[in-house]
């Protein structure tokens, strides 16, 4: 519990610029998940009562702050985003069987994967009703590109075959397209409502985009450690037949003749616990974990280069403290 409530202030602290931006984004939040039909308002508040770290919006306001003084807009286009997030999630609780998220029940596991479903699809189109209000086209084409590219990522996870995820440069793909594309999102429709630069949405982009990488390299990491307060079972990625990082580079790096054992497994989707526990410890050994680790450093140290083109501000600094937020986390 300890070692949770430090975790808690430091994404307090991150906060700290931005703070009085983010009390109203959760107020507007909660708005946007009210409905005029009352019949399924329920289902709408049980979302609503589980609050996430809202690393997203936070990442929105402060790219917003970075290059002037967040707006009415600013708020606006976190909402939106958040939306569009929340039915991510919602669909992607159906399609891996997730019964948890964050230590509670998800809405298909509380309800059904029908609701769910249809839930995820009616807080998207609320997402997009808020999109054309804003009446900026910029601001549709951002949205429609971003939601391409969420399905897109998926989809080619799930048809791709073992050979083609074992390719590094494949799996950096597919995780722009999951991950990194929302964040680049955020920063990028922050920087656009104070009015930035062209220079300043550009490098915004970019700073979204290798923190959205290095969440998904964290967030895929977490499959080969024990559960914990994690929030997701070990060997999770694997069961499912999502090849990660880790697994992929011990694949490329191995031995050949444990290196055919392991794909052995792979092709046969034969996943036993035995099985599971054998290729998390084989990705271990063959060094995959550092592998991880160390590209996260990598692109720490891009994000920081970028970060030096603006001045030094309590802003700056939290955007600093949010890259090593993202990658030492523990849930």
């Amino acid at each position: 519990m300890h070692f949770i409530s430090i975790r808690m202030e430091k994404i307090d602290l991150i906060m700290q610029p931005v703070q009085k931006e983010m009390d109203a984004f959760n107020t507007l939040f909660k708005r946007s998940l009210h409905s005029r039909i009352h019949d399924f308002q329920f289902l709408l508040d049980f979302v609503s009562e589980k609050e996430g770290k809202r690393i997203r919006p936070l990442i929105l306001l402060l790219s917003a702050k970075l290059c002037g003084e967040p707006t009415s807009k600013t708020l606006e286009y976190a909402v939106i985003l958040e939306l569009l997030h929340t039915a991510t999630l919602i669909h992607d609780d159906v399609i891996d069987s997730t019964m948890e998220r964050r230590g509670h029940d998800s809405v298909n596991a509380k309800f059904d994967n029908k609701i769910a479903v249809l839930l995820g699809d009616y807080i998207l189109s609320q997402a997009i009703i808020n999109g054309v209000n804003t009446e900026n086209l910029q601001i549709l084409r951002i949205l429609s590109n971003l939601a391409q590219e969420l399905v897109e990522g998926e989809l080619i996870q799930l048809i791709s075959s073992s050979d083609i995820l074992i390719n590094e440069e494949r799996y950096f793909e597919i995780i722009r397209k999951k991950t990194a594309v929302l964040l680049f999102s955020c920063a990028e429709m922050g920087a656009l409502s104070v009015n930035a630069t062209k220079e300043e949405v550009k490098t915004l982009r970019l700073i979204g985009e290798n923190l959205g990488i290095c969440f998904q390299i964290r967030d895929d990491l977490f499959d080969y450690f024990e559960q914990g307060d994690i929030g997701k079972p070990t060997g999770n990625d694997i069961r499912e037949g999502k090849i990660t990082l880790p697994l992929i580079y011990a694949l490329n790096n191995a031995p050949e003749r444990k290196t055919k054992e392991m794909m052995n497994i792979i092709r046969k989707k034969d996943f036993s616990s035995d099985n599971i526990h054998h290729l998390i410890s084989f990705a271990k050994e063959y060094h995959g974990i550092e592998y991880a680790e160390n590209k996260m450093n990598e692109i720490k140290k891009n994000i920081l280069f970028l970060l030096s083109k603006f001045p030094d501000s309590d802003t700056k600094n939290s955007m600093i403290e949010m890259i090593d937020y993202i990658i030492e986390r523990r849930k």
